[in-house]
């Protein structure tokens, strides 16, 4: 759903839209409502901090009335938080309609049910707001919105005092790249070829590099590509000579050095290159996710701030 779009369901459900965070949100009837829309396309969550006091009993219920309802597909608590999943429609209209029937139906719900507003962080009955901590979205009163973002200030002029070690981060993306690029020659061993292996392979360099250089920059960006791209042909040529030494019964070394000089001679084995461009679209979007991943942490570390 686009962001025009969004912002107009806010409006019809009378609540506000906050495009930093893409969050539809409002108060009605004295409980606060969180919209958002998941990776999944038309499928919506909606969250609230609410209790009451016979815990165990009320959760019982909630399930009950997610599975009697047409329009959520199911519930999730965690601590204080309750978050409903809204079934997607087969338009983008039903979907609108799906939403606005979930809305109404959670709201008499917990109306007559007898439920109240509490702190999604301490669980404090009383009135709540949306605040935004880092990357991540929280209904809170504004006491602990305070005591949140005083630590979050501390850790984060703790982090921006340390100095960037490239050298020491290069070096930690090559331990990570060592352990990624294990796992992703693991996976193709099994016949498999899966962007979670590419993915898997961008946290270990990425992780690699912030660990032992205290910071990932840009700079570092660039270096996890690199290492990245270069793990990626080594974990090519390795899942081959370990195949040569399957089949031919040859040293791995021996393995190595015959399928560098097939290829070299223009003699590669069958859908060599093909197997080899599947491996890399799969590695370079689940490394490029894990690296644009870590590049957006550190654009919104350090944020703090009240949205509604």
């Amino acid at each position: 759903m686009k962001d025009f779009e969004r912002h107009q369901l806010a409006t019809e459900l009378g609540f506000q839209y906050d495009p930093e965070t893409s969050s539809i949100y409002g108060e009605t009837s004295g409980y606060f409502f969180l919209i958002k829309e998941t990776d999944t396309k038309n499928v919506f969550t909606i969250a609230l901090s609410v209790s009451r006091d016979d815990a165990e009993e009320a959760v019982a219920q909630l399930h009950q009335m997610v599975k009697e309802s047409s329009v959520l597909k199911s519930i999730s608590l965690n601590q204080y938080v309750t978050t409903f999943t809204v079934k997607a429609g087969m338009t983008k209209a039903k979907t609108i309609e799906n939403i606005h029937q979930a809305v109404t139906e959670i709201l008499e719900f917990l109306q007559t049910n007898g439920f109240y507003t509490v702190c999604g962080y301490s669980g404090e009955k009383g009135p709540v707001g949306l605040y935004q901590i880092g990357d991540s979205l929280f209904l809170m009163n504004e006491e602990n919105y305070q005591i949140v973002s005083s630590q979050l200030k501390i850790e984060t002029d703790s982090y921006n005092s340390q100095k960037e070690n490239v050298l020491l981060g290069t070096v930690g993306a090559f331990i990570g790249a060592i352990i990624g690029g294990a796992v992703t020659l693991f996976i193709a061993r099994l016949g498999y070829v899966a962007f979670y292996a590419g993915f898997i392979l961008g946290i270990c360099v990425v992780k690699g590099y912030e660990i032992l250089g205290k910071k990932f920059s840009k700079l570092g960006a660039v270096i996890s590509s690199i290492l990245l791209l270069v793990t990626i042909v080594l974990v090519h040529q390795f899942d081959y000579a370990l195949e040569a030494v399957k089949q031919l019964g040859l040293d791995f070394s021996d393995g190595f050095d015959l399928i560098n000089s097939l290829v070299l001679n223009g003699e590669a084995p069958e859908k060599y290159f093909f197997n080899f461009f599947m491996l890399a679209v799969f590695t370079i979007i689940g490394g490029g996710v894990a690296i644009s991943s870590a590049l957006s942490t550190q654009k919104t570390r350090g944020i703090a701030r009240k949205i509604g």
